[in-house]
């Protein structure tokens, strides 16, 4: 999972609020903090006590760095669901909020969706490519790209290569002939040489010594079987590569 804290903070309001409440639950999972805190007002201006706080100073200044103690409002953070009043509504340091479940459901999605080249050869991987893209526009990634995409009168080369250039995760889906494919085998060439982090699906197929280092070296996902529940198990295999949560 990536580290939020190392993430540059946003500028819209309402962005700051979902960012925070996911640094804070990112904080909770790491033991740096439990789910209280407690925030005191001084001359209108916020400060948050993270519990534990002096027990983890480099923790602690992961976070102050990112925000620089200007925090979202608390009151913002309650209306979003991300925090709520503590059993002990007034501590000896101001007022006690718990962070809810909601927060840390944040966790289960990368903090922005990454962009995603989907690479197959049609006779070969088509209704899988189409599997994929789906269970990523599910999961909230809303732009994988598949070659659907492509207008009509598009130059196919610039448009492929520029976008692989542009992706962080390459996923080839690897039939029994697609590395055959010219076109795939260029795709792969691109995406090694733009260090995209490839991963690659092999269904009806096993690597082996004929395949690219490129997929061989890299993480490679299986499917052993043809049944519903074995692509099932690949798609939540790819997703969790991916940085979404499954269950």
């Amino acid at each position: 999972m990536e580290n939020p804290h190392e993430l540059p903070t946003p500028r819209d309001q309402i962005e700051r609020v979902h960012a925070f409440a996911r640094d804070l639950a990112f904080g909770v999972t790491r033991g740096w903090w439990t789910t209280q805190f407690d925030v005191s007002i001084d001359l209108n201006q916020e400060t948050w006590h993270f519990d534990k706080l002096t027990m983890l100073e480099a923790a602690t200044r992961g976070i102050t760095k990112k925000w620089n103690h200007r925090y979202p409002p608390a009151a913002l953070l309650q209306t979003f669901g991300y925090i709520e009043l503590s059993t002990i509504t007034k501590t000896a340091t101001g007022i006690g909020y718990l962070l809810t479940e909601k927060a840390l459901r944040l966790l289960e999605k990368p903090s922005a969706p990454p962009s995603v080249f989907i690479s197959y050869k049609r006779d070969q991987s088509s209704p899988l490519a189409l599997l994929v893209e789906a269970r990523l526009r599910l999961a909230g990634n809303p732009n994988p790209f598949v070659d659907k995409l492509i207008v009509a009168g598009e130059g196919w080369r610039e448009r492929l290569k520029g976008t692989i250039e542009q992706s962080k995760y390459f996923v080839c889906l690897v039939g029994k002939d697609t590395l055959q494919s010219e076109w795939v085998q260029k795709e792969i060439e691109w995406a090694a040489e733009a260090s995209c982090t490839l991963i690659s699906i092999w269904h009806g197929c096993e690597m082996d010594e004929t395949c690219p280092a490129a997929l061989r070296e890299r993480h490679a996902i299986t499917v052993t079987g043809e049944s519903a529940r074995e692509y099932e198990t690949a798609i939540s295999e790819l997703l969790n590569a991916l940085g979404y949560a499954t269950y």
